[in-house]
């Protein structure tokens, strides 16, 4: 009975030796396969983007106290980015543009479902019309700012009416309607600005 434990054993211990073997190889097989040490995950940043190609869009600056179309590079035509490519505009020497946007910045821009009508309902319908509220941050809104940020906001045919307030650190001021017409005086003498 003893030799035949000793067998037994024996092909125990040389299966167990054989699959450990096995095991070792196929690791260090599967490491070196393909020349590559294994190492830690490191943190390099962000992952790249692509971005693509900005979109020419028009927004209003000023001339002689009048305001006139510019043709700027914005991210894309939603009225967010153009509101943006505005307030980044710092006027073109060489066509003598100005801004009267210097030391204003917006702090926070809603679109929400427009309606003329007190306490109607806010449910969806085939015309999208919106109304653009921006709170902005900064020096006092003079109005010729107001008609820049008012009827640049229009160019886009979704909005309605734009909505503007002042905020200070702690404050907020009353969000005030407006729409391009009221600014249609400071329309250059050779165009037209929307309503």
């Amino acid at each position: 009975m003893t030799g035949i434990r000793n067998g037994r054993g024996r092909r125990l211990r040389a299966g167990a030796a054989g699959l450990l073997t096995t095991l070792l190889s196929a690791l260090l097989a599967t490491s070196a396969a393909c020349g590559v040490v294994p190492s830690e995950v490191v943190d390099a940043g962000p992952a790249p983007a692509i971005s693509g190609t900005p979109t020419l869009v028009t927004i209003y600056l000023l001339r002689d106290g009048k305001l006139r179309p510019a043709r700027v590079a914005a991210r894309s035509a939603h009225v967010n980015d153009v509101l943006d490519a505005l307030f980044k505009a710092s006027g073109r020497p060489a066509n003598r543009l100005s801004t009267a946007l210097t030391g204003l910045s917006p702090a926070q821009t809603q679109l929400v479902r427009y309606s003329p009508y007190e306490g109607s309902r806010n449910d969806p319908d085939s015309s999208l019309s919106l109304r653009l509220r921006l709170f902005v941050s900064g020096l006092k809104i003079s109005r010729a700012a107001m008609a820049q940020i008012t009827c640049t906001a229009r160019l886009s045919p979704e909005v309605w009416v734009v909505e503007i307030a002042r905020v200070t650190p702690g404050r907020s001021g009353r969000l005030k309607a407006h729409t391009c017409r009221e600014y249609w005086d400071l329309a250059p003498e050779d165009g037209q600005l929307p309503p």
